[in-house]
């Protein structure tokens, strides 16, 4: 029977939300840059800053400035640290009223309604992160068993060794095993060299790193996700 794992950021919830709200209000008047280009640097310079504070090469208090210098500076501004703080404050206030898309959670109703055994794997601080699924509700769909954090399972996707901790922990056949992502080299690659299966939340519309792995399916809305994941829990049933 097959197993669904999924990512947390930006495919269980819309990660974007809080960061464009907080650009509106701070950066708003200062640049014309789109949002959503913007809002995509600041993902690959966040996972720049959680490596460089895990490798001890970041103090842990500078990594959300870092992030949000080296993404507007991108934009043609130089953000002093007055202003990254208030886009932090802000960012962090709009994430305390984080929701789950409705197509989502009829996906995670149905999972649940036909008893497919699901998980989260996720990076991130156990703080941080564990706040985020508090104010999602997540433990409506997830048993706490079932929800694994980079900073408690002791390693960070891609590194193989995360999906192995969720392997161990339930238990899982990798050849059963499907993995729902949206970052490439994070999410794909990871699961890919773990043998699992991957469905590639692409709603980015990001392009794959050229000469990589494809995913078993790529999907790049809510409803194409839905579909997959109606398509395969029909399959777990029969």
């Amino acid at each position: 029977m097959a197993k669904i794992i999924f990512d947390l950021d930006d495919t269980l919830y819309d990660l974007m939300e809080p960061f464009q709200k907080a650009h509106e209000e701070v950066f708003g008047d200062k640049t014309g840059a789109d949002c959503e280009k913007l809002f995509m640097a600041s993902r690959i310079y966040s996972d720049e800053a959680f490596y460089l504070v895990r490798d001890g090469k970041l103090p842990k208090e500078e990594e959300f400035a870092y992030r949000i210098q080296k993404t507007y500076q991108e934009a043609g501004l130089n953000p002093e640290r007055e202003e990254t703080d208030r886009f932090e404050e802000r960012y962090r206030y709009y994430q305390k009223h984080l929701h789950v898309p409705e197509v989502i959670r009829k996906m995670l109703d149905l999972c649940v309604e036909r008893e497919t055994v699901i998980g989260i794997l996720t990076n991130g601080t156990a703080v941080n992160q564990g706040k985020k699924i508090k104010v999602l509700g997540m433990e409506r769909w997830f048993p706490k068993e079932r929800i694994f954090i980079s900073d408690e399972v002791g390693a960070t996707k891609p590194d193989v060794r995360a999906f192995q901790a969720v392997e161990d922990s339930m238990d899982l056949d990798p050849k059963d095993t499907w993995f729902v992502g949206d970052t490439f080299e994070v999410d794909v690659d990871g699961a890919h060299n773990a043998g699992w299966h991957i469905i590639w939340f692409n709603h980015r519309k990001r392009k794959a790193p050229e000469g990589a792995r494809q995913p078993d399916l790529e999907v790049r809305t809510a409803e194409e996700l839905l579909e997959a994941v109606e398509k395969l829990t029909k399959w777990v049933k029969n």
